[in-house]
Order: structure tokens, then C-alpha cells, then sequence
């Protein structure tokens, strides 16, 4: 054999030694020269690794750790959560990625963001939300604006209705809708109120406690002068009296609630009392006329303090109930008087009323009663209609387009 045909099968054979040498060093790596390059690190995710995220909302990490060799390495995991669109809806994968402390056997885990949109924009009112008119002037919209988590500015889609016709008293309502590219619907409302203001005002008349017969001859004169008025019914007073009631509605005045036996020991007892005191009167007005009483009015008032013999603090909790009987409450802001005694003086009822509908209350109501001993109320009434009219008020029933008049609660 040649010698330079040895030298290379010596090369050769030296050249295999070591690559086997190397490869058992590194396979083996007894002293563990090799463990940074060899090692392959470990990530692992907590929570689920499939999260669904109701758009706009912030993806919040359920958290992860890692370790290189055993040893913690959380601190040095890669996260792109810019992969992630929160205000876009869309299935994003979101990656945690590791190598190794030189840079090799890189890991990664993965976790499924699901965004999604469930939840519909928000409308903003602008302006009041309940506007009162007068009628025949124009009303003027104030508009609205809607914005969504995930689409963002919607105040270009708000569609409107409006049906306020400010030639007709009433309350009319006008509403906003809009919808997102989801497909999920927002409204709001406003409400509108269109009022009647003659040349002095409008007055309301009220009466407490009937019906009696001083209540027909209340009826005949209102008919006279083409004018209305509220009763306050007192429930234990319908019996017999079911025709008076009928006559109220056919002629357009406004039914309302006192109680059914004005009993301030009974009703104020307790809110339980009051309410199944009070709610028997409107069954039974609506059995006789068909008619949903609407408003009521606390047998000594809101502010009254007589409550407070029989239950302490019931008329700051009784007062906030109404909404929830489907009731407005109304005291008044002008008296009488005819409530401090029977049979006072026809004159000093009227110039009681007639003062403080001068002193022009925004909402003048006047508090009387047609009880059967309050024949001076009736005559009273007689020349009230005749003087206000003649100095340009007009006279109405309380309707919903009236602000309520409420007293403060003292007890």
C-alpha cells in the first residue's frame, strides 16, 4: 500500500474517532458543557387556551410561566398581543414563544382569542329628556348621539321618529334607534310634552273627599263654563254614587285617587295598609267608569307629619313607591282654606284662591273639597270660574302633560 493511500486512511480514521467522541460527549455531556445549547425550554398557559372577548373589552393574561433547564424563565417569553384586535371581531391566535439561553430550540404555545360583538351601542340624549312645548310653537329637536365598543362612532346611523304634533296638546314620544354592523339594536326615548297656555294660565281646580251631591252641583257649573277639574275620590264614598263618577268621564274631568277610607290610623300603619287601601279605590273606579286612574293625592299631603303618629318615616318610602303603582302624586300649592272648617265664609274661599293664582304659580293647583258639608266651597267655585275666565285663565283637568306640584316629605 502506497504511504500516502496510509496517511489519508489514518486521517480518515482519526477524523471518525473524533466525530464518534463528539457525539458521545455530546450526547452524554457528563459535565453538562453541552446543556444551554441542548436544552429545550417549557411554557406552559394557565386558564383557557380558548377565550372568547366581548369586543372593546381588554384582553386580560389568565397568566403563564416558563423554565429553561428547570430554572424559571417567564420573564424572558415573547408575547405579541398586538396580534390580538380588540375592536375588531375576528378568531386571532396569540403566541407565546421561548428558546433557549443561546438562542436555539425555540417552543412556542398558543392561546384562541374570539372576539366577539354581543353588546349593543349606547344613545345619548341631547338636551333634556323630557321637553315641554306649547302648542302651535315649533319644536326643535335636539338630537342624539351613539357610539359603540367595537364600531365606534354610530351618530351617523341614529334613524329618528318623531310624531310630536305641537298643534294637539298632549305627550308624544319621540324615538332614537341604531344598530351595529353585529346587528345589535339600541332605542332611547324622549318624551315631549305639548301644553295648552291660555292668556291669565291654565288653573287646576282640584277637589278632595266626594263624590256627594255638593259634587253635581261642582259638575254643573264646570259644564256651564265649559271648563274641567280633578277629583280625588275617596273609594268608600262610590257606592250609590257610581252615576257621578260615570258623569266626571263623559264630561272629560279627571278621576283620581284619595284612598278608600281616608283613615290616616288605618292607611298610614304600615306601607303594606296604605297600598291595599289605596289600590281598592282604583279597582273600583275603573269597574265603574273603565277608566285607569292615573294620579293620586296622600290624604293630608306628602308633607304631612300626622303619619308619623302610626308608622315613623312612611311617606319618604310611600312617595317613592308611586312609580311603582303606576302613579303620579299631586299636592297642591294654592288652599282654600275650606279644609280648616265646614261652612267658612264663600268670599274668604274665594279670595284665597283667586291671591294665589295672582301670585302666578307655573302650575297653580288648588286644593278643595266637595264633601257634602262644603256648601260654600260650591258657591265659591261659582265666581272663581267666572272671574278667571273673564281674566283669561282657563281651567283643566290634570293630565300627564301637567308637572307634578309636590309638597317636601316631613316625615
Amino acid at each position: 500500500m502506497k504511504k500516502s493511500s496510509k496517511i489519508v486512511i489514518a486521517i480518515l480514521s482519526v477524523l471518525i474517532v473524533l466525530i464518534v467522541g463528539f457525539l458521545l460527549v455530546w450526547q452524554l455531556d457528563v459535565f453538562g458543557i453541552f446543556k444551554d445549547y441542548k436544552a429545550v425550554p417549557e411554557i406552559t398557559l394557565n386558564g383557557e387556551t380558548d377565550i372568547t372577548l366581548e369586543g372593546g373589552t381588554p384582553f386580560e393574561e389568565p397568566g403563564f410561566s416558563a423554565t429553561i433547564n428547570g430554572e424559571d424563565a417567564t420573564d424572558k417569553v415573547e408575547v405579541d398581543y398586538k396580534s390580538v384586535d380588540i375592536t375588531k371581531v375576528g378568531t386571532y391566535t396569540l403566541t407565546y414563544s421561548l428558546s433557549n439561553l443561546k438562542g436555539r430550540n425555540t417552543v412556542e404555545a398558543s392561546r384562541t382569542i374570539k372576539v366577539q360583538d354581543t353588546t349593543a351601542p349606547t344613545i345619548t340624549l341631547k338636551g333634556d329628556k323630557t321637553v315641554k312645548v306649547k302648542v302651535g310653537e315649533e319644536y326643535q329637536d335636539a338630537g342624539a348621539t351613539a357610539a359603540d365598543k367595537v364600531d365606534g362612532d354610530l351618530t351617523k346611523s341614529v334613524k329618528v321618529e318623531n310624531k310630536v304634533d305641537t298643534g294637539k296638546k298632549g305627550k308624544y314620544i319621540v324615538t332614537y334607534t341604531v344598530s351595529d354592523a353585529a346587528g345589535n339594536k339600541a332605542s332611547a326615548e324622549r318624551e315631549v310634552i305639548v301644553f295648552k297656555q291660555s292668556a291669565g294660565g291654565v288653573v287646576y281646580l282640584t277637589f278632595d273627599d266626594g263624590p256627594s251631591f255638593n259634587t253635581i252641583k261642582i259638575l254643573d257649573l264646570l259644564k256651564k263654563y265649559n271648563c274641567h277639574a280633578t277629583f280625588f275620590i275617596v273609594g268608600q264614598n262610590i257606592p250609590g254614587n257610581e252615576d257621578i263618577l260615570k258623569r266626571m268621564v263623559d264630561e272629560g274631568h279627571t278621576l283620581a285617587v284619595h284612598t278608600y277610607t281616608h283613615d290616616y290610623a288605618a292607611i298610614y300603619k304600615s306601607e303594606a295598609a296604605f297600598w291595599e287601601d289605596n289600590l281598592k279605590t282604583r279597582d273600583l273606579i275603573k269597574k265603574v267608569t273603565g277608566v285607569e286612574a292615573k294620579f293620586m293625592r296622600f290624604p293630608g299631603g306628602a308633607s304631612n307629619t300626622i303619619s308619623a303618629n302610626y308608622s315613623k318615616g312612611i311617606m319618604s318610602v310611600l312617595t317613592t313607591q308611586c312609580k311603582d303603582h303606576d302613579y303620579e302624586y299631586f299636592d297642591w300649592n294654592i288652599s282654600s282654606g275650606d279644609a280648616n272648617a265646614d261652612g267658612l265664609p264663600a268670599k274668604q274661599l274665594y279670595d284665597n284662591i283667586m291671591a294665589g293664582i295672582h301670585e302666578n304659580y307655573e302650575t297653580p293647583v288648588v286644593l278643595m273639597h266637595d264633601t257634602g258639608a262644603k256648601g260654600t266651597t260650591v258657591t265659591a267655585v261659582a265666581k272663581v270660574l267666572k272671574v278667571g275666565l273673564s281674566e283669561g285663565y282657563s281651567f283643566e283637568g290634570l293630565d300627564e302633560t301637567v308637572s307634578p306640584v309636590h309638597h317636601g316629605v316631613n316625615n
